[in-house]
């Protein structure tokens, strides 16, 4: 199977503080992941005054400068790095800073302006599902299409906090791929790397998974975030899952070649056989012998009997195609 896109979901556990944000820029790369994500959100454009949106956002953004310094370390990291944005004119100025994708939060999932100003730009589009109805995942999916944009990734995520194992739905992974025809994923909510272990063989071929650099601090979502140690284990858990997934190709390998040539039957002698002897029921055997490499299968015997041994064949030997004409 292709290696799974792993993204640590910095959003805003940087609290608004720069410095953070790089460390766990640094912390991520260091423990395997593939990209980071931030959530970029001006909270006047986008919540009410008052509500708990608005106050962690408000605590927790950054500048534009200090933005464009995250973007600018994570690629001059070798990491990739994209973000949410919230509104038109937020993604206006953070696509100048050349994002690796686009990701579509499921609270902006029926955000249709949005979506169709950010599918134009042909980057990757990341949709998440999380307290989305199948109509309006359709209407997003169908709105980035019809600007062209066919580089749609739809990620099965459970919008609680943490989520429970029984809603965390992994089989919807398959509904998605099979429905939409398009990349898949998972934006895990859960405790623990479990579900994202499991995710590997629902289909999920991008993982996304909060991160933060102290999961005993307050507030944001440290509380279901890993920290760097545990992120880099969930990441050898999924590159395990990916050598046990394989591939579904039916080319054998070299060991299992091996293997097969002493284990299938073949034909061999059940008897010395003399120079000139035509083979007959009484003097070929279907057996399991020392190895069956280039030797007659099974099949051949009916086309075997009645022609004539070009040579000498010693009980239990095997038979070749050089041995009759």
């Amino acid at each position: 199977m292709n290696k799974v896109f792993i993204i640590a979901e910095i959003g805003v556990n940087h609290e608004g503080q720069i410095n953070d944000c790089l460390k766990m820029i640094k912390k991520a790369r260091e423990a395997g992941a593939d990209a980071v994500k931030l959530q970029t959100i001006d909270p006047e454009s986008n919540y009410v005054p008052k509500s708990e949106s608005f106050k962690i956002f408000n605590k927790g953004k950054l500048t534009k400068d200090e933005t464009k310094k995250a973007f600018r370390f994570a690629k001059k990291s070798g990491i990739k790095i994209f973000t949410t944005c919230g509104d038109i004119k937020t993604a206006k100025w953070v696509d100048k800073l050349n994002p690796s994708a686009w990701k579509v939060s499921s609270g902006l999932l029926n955000h249709i302006p949005l979506i169709s100003y950010l599918s134009k730009f042909k980057r990757t589009m990341i949709v998440s599902t999380g307290i989305a109805k199948l109509k309006e995942i359709e209407n997003a999916i169908r709105t980035i299409k019809s600007k062209g944009n066919k580089k749609i990734v739809i990620l099965q995520c459970t919008s609680n906090y943490p989520v429970k194992e029984e809603n965390i739905n992994l089989d919807k992974i398959k509904l998605y791929r099979d429905k939409f025809k398009c990349e898949v994923g998972f934006s895990d909510h859960s405790i623990g790397s479990d579900a994202a272990f499991l995710s590997v063989a629902a289909g999920s071929s991008y993982l996304e998974k909060h991160f933060t650099l102290d999961k005993k601090r307050k507030g944001f979502d440290h509380k279901i975030s890993m920290e760097p140690k545990e992120f880099k284990d969930m990441v050898n858990r999924i590159r395990l899952a990916e050598k046990i997934m394989g591939s579904q190709s039916f080319k054998l390998s070299k060991n299992i070649q091996k293997i097969r040539n002493k284990l299938k039957r073949i034909i061999v002698a059940n008897k010395n056989i003399e120079k000139g002897e035509k083979f007959c029921k009484k003097n070929l055997a279907i057996k399991r012998g020392l190895n069956a490499k280039n030797s007659l299968e099974p099949i051949m015997i009916a086309k075997l009997i009645g022609k004539k041994s070009l040579k000498f064949i010693s009980k239990n030997s095997n038979i070749f195609y050089n041995h009759f004409k």
